[in-house]
């Protein structure tokens, strides 16, 4: 093997071992709205009886909102591999990770056509990139788009070194299938053709070359469009989901004014009219609000570049753990910053070549899309970065080179880059000083707060309020010392001042509030802030708010705990809160479809279900040696589960395994006792099963645990 494919299989293994180590060790869960659309509608078409009839005669599979058509090649392929491999998250997660360690090959190979051997760092760079890492867990089109479009840009840039009319075709064969995974890269069909016939005044053999390119994307795209047309009687070319997101981005209006436009849309009888509408709602909303478009475009350009690691941190505080902020900040933002002043002097000021060419075109033509005509969310980035990276090394090998270096044009390159950065950075300065004082002023919190000196920890705590006084870190972090020294009282009063200044995101306060004021306040009011509490958890993601809990809360001080009836900071490793609200029992994505097997919902009663490991915890009650502990669980419908073997683990002693039924039943094994002050923790490892319209990979449902002395 020559050495040059010795690097590119060197990051080809860094990428995929780093990707494993995520996929195991984080052991993260599907997340919110977008990653479960996908997820469902992969699963109905592979739970179909005729999955091949239903691909071609209906979109209700790739349908987003109950009203617009998404590209449909990420759901066919995770369809195809929940048909070979069988209905379960772990088959499809360890192919992107293999596709996408072939991404980071490919930036290798990228890499060193713009800065020789030492562009293969470019490939290394995208291999612990965080986001690319995180995403190959997600189910999101990202996973298919990135590996076929930058698999299809190296082809276009071997086949300009070696031509090759198979290459051509290839090329845009893949460029094709891309945009029928991410529809943004269609038009680029067409200017990658352009580009590969190249420079004016075109040559025959070039025109041949460029239109191979095109006939390769349009053999790709066109029978789908096809099928939309003639099958579907929809005239459009891949999805139209595109006209809601140009509306959405350019409608200049209020939120008001906006909710008016969505009901004229949603209201139209088909679906060329809701496209229609769309379009003129975005149409007029450029065309009566001129002075509004800068602004919009420089809010999306900014958003684009935002890190958000800092962001995340600093500016709204996210309640994430603490190792995913330090993560986010070394992994993500950090390449970023470092990323963008080569990157800029590579466009600018590089050696032409075809891999620049290709790479300013795409750049060019991505920021349009996502800038000015469309809007950016954060992960949209999935597109560029890799090349990124690549450009990145190639301005790293300009700025090495005495001769570039000299140029005027290198170094206003390198001042742009720089001025972005300063760009980049300059909502987060003060943000960050207030954070560094008021972290200083809390340094000698914690000994007051063990020595019990109340007057001094107030002092302590209100200092570092007045140093940051938009920021709850102060106040959540008095709360949380005081809640686990069991000083409810004083922990409720933190809490109550984190949550003046909490922002939506910082979820602590509303995590903390229930339990304390159960234990020392209201118990009306701590009603209503735990079902605000399972209203959030719905909304946003319950497997992160119980992560988040467990660090927030210390383990309740009892001997039994009743599952989603406030039992925040007991439980870790499970899902929604069921059964204590009939306003919760129905999710935003059309879970709990019972009517689909016929059968009637089960009785109501609070209760989770388990992922494949979930944990409990509670300090008891009664001091005692030994307890007896119990576990009612069950496996009931709509688990697939016929007679489950669940290990169930004490404070690390030895496994006991109960094979469980479709009923709910108590199921006993005795323990010794934790050390004074300890919690008695209780672990299930637990088979887990997936369905159409229910969360991905659940284990059994709980209902309750309690200890009894012997």
């Amino acid at each position: 093997m020559s050495e040059r494919r010795k690097r590119i299989a060197a990051v080809f293994g860094a990428a995929l071992l780093a990707r494993l180590l995520f996929l195991f060790a984080g052991d993260q869960p599907l997340l919110y709205t977008h990653q479960y659309t996908y997820f469902t509608n992969a699963l109905r078409i592979a739970e179909h009886e005729q999955p091949l009839r239903y691909l071609v005669a209906s979109d209700e599979w790739r349908t987003w909102d109950q009203h617009w058509t998404i590209a449909p090649l990420y759901f066919v392929l995770a369809a195809a591999v929940f048909d070979v491999f069988g209905a379960h998250l772990l088959p499809l997660q360890l192919l992107q990770c293999l596709l996408d360690a072939l991404v980071a090959a490919c930036v290798a190979a990228l890499g060193e056509r713009v800065a020789g051997r030492h562009g293969a760092w470019a490939g290394l760079a995208y291999a612990l990139y965080w986001p690319a890492i995180e995403l190959t867990s997600w189910t999101m089109t990202e996973n298919a788009h990135t590996p076929l479009f930058v698999t299809a840009l190296l082809a276009l840039v071997r086949e300009r070194e070696q031509p090759s009319a198979r290459r051509r075709f290839l090329a845009g064969l893949l460029l094709g299938f891309s945009a029928l995974a991410r529809a943004v890269s269609s038009a680029f069909v067409g200017l990658a053709a352009l580009w590969r016939a190249w420079p004016w005044p075109l040559r025959r053999g070039d025109v041949r070359a460029g239109s191979l390119v095109l006939a390769g994307g349009l053999l790709a795209i066109l029978p789908w469009t096809a099928r939309n047309v003639f099958v579907m009687g929809e005239k459009v070319l891949i999805e139209d989901a595109a006209f809601e997101n140009i509306w959405w981005a350019n409608n200049l209006e209020d939120r008001e004014t906006y909710l008016k436009q969505e009901k004229v849309v949603h209201s139209q009888p088909t679906s060329d009219a809701k496209r229609s509408a769309a379009l003129g709602f975005a149409i007029a909303g450029v065309r009566n609000h001129p002075e509004r478009v800068p602004d919009k475009i420089a809010t999306a350009f900014w958003h684009f570049l935002r890190p958000e690691g800092l962001q995340n941190l600093l500016r709204i505080e996210r309640s994430l753990e603490p190792w995913r902020h330090v993560v986010t900040l070394l992994l993500d933002d950090l390449p970023m910053l470092l990323c963008v002043p080569p990157f800029a002097v590579f466009l600018i000021a590089a050696r032409r070549s075809p891999t620049r060419g290709l790479i300013a075109l795409w750049t060019a033509y991505y920021l349009f899309m996502v800038v000015i005509v469309f809007h950016n969310e954060v992960r949209y980035r999935s597109a560029l970065m890799p090349l990124a990276f690549v450009g990145a090394a190639g301005g790293v090998a300009t700025l090495l080179d005495a001769e570039l270096r000299r140029r005027v044009r290198t170094l206003l390159a390198a001042l742009l880059g720089l001025a972005l950065v300063a760009g980049m950075l300059r909502p987060y300065v003060g943000p960050a000083y207030r954070a560094l004082i008021a972290a200083s002023r809390l340094r000698p919190l914690q000994q007051a707060v063990e020595r019990s000196d109340r007057s001094e920890a107030d002092r302590i705590a209100a200092r570092a309020a007045e140093a940051d006084l938009r920021s709850a870190r102060p106040w959540n972090t008095y709360g949380r010392l005081l809640a686990w020294r069991g000083e409810g009282e004083r922990a409720l009063l933190a809490y109550r001042r984190a949550a003046e200044v909490a922002s939506i995101a910082n979820w602590a306060p509303r995590i903390a509030l229930p339990r304390l004021l159960a234990e020392t306040g209201d118990p009306r009011e701590a009603a209503q802030t735990l079902r605000q509490l399972d209203r959030l958890s719905w909304n946003t993601d319950p497997w992160l708010m119980l992560e988040l809990a467990w660090r927030e809360l210390p383990p309740p001080n009892s001997d039994e705990i009743l599952l989603a009836r406030g039992d925040y900071g007991a439980v870790r490793g499970f899902l929604h809160p069921r059964g204590t609200d009939p306003g919760l029992s129905a999710p935003r994505l059309e879970w709990n479809k019972y009517e689909r097997i016929g059968t009637e919902l089960p009785p109501p009663g609070g209760h989770r279900w388990s992922r494949h490991r979930a944990w409990l915890r509670l300090v008891p009650a009664t001091p005692a040696i030994a307890y007896d502990v119990t576990l009612e669980m069950g496996a009931p419908f709509p688990s697939t589960l016929r007679a489950p073997q669940v290990r169930v683990r004490v404070n690390d002693g030895p496994a006991t395994v109960f094979t469980l039924t479709n009923e709910i039943r108590p199921y006993a094994l005795r323990a010794p006792a934790p050390p004074a002050g300890s919690p008695l923790l209780v672990e299930l490892d637990t088979p887990t099963w997936c369905i159409a319209g229910e969360p991905a990979e659940q284990g059994v449902r709980v209902d309750r645990m309690s200890v009894r002395v012997p």
